[in-house]
């Protein structure tokens, strides 16, 4: 599955307090941030875990680089 790197579509979605901690918290279990865990859990229910490419799995921007380095 070849992918365009840039993205450029949004998707909104609304939570409740206690679905977006529980998002954090389970963003912070696999060193992700919230937007890219969602992308993650998306992409790995619309193809498995086996259709996935490989950069898919470590395509993890760090706090760090989100921050500027």
């Amino acid at each position: 599955m070849a992918l365009n790197p840039k993205r450029t579509q949004r998707v909104v979605t609304y939570l409740n307090e206690k679905e977006y901690i529980d998002l954090l918290k389970s963003a912070a279990r696999f060193d992700k941030r919230p937007g890219d865990f969602v992308r993650f859990g998306l992409l790995r229910d619309m193809y498995g875990s086996l259709g996935m490419d490989a950069s898919l799995h470590n395509d993890n921007d760090s706090a760090d680089e989100a921050q500027g380095e």
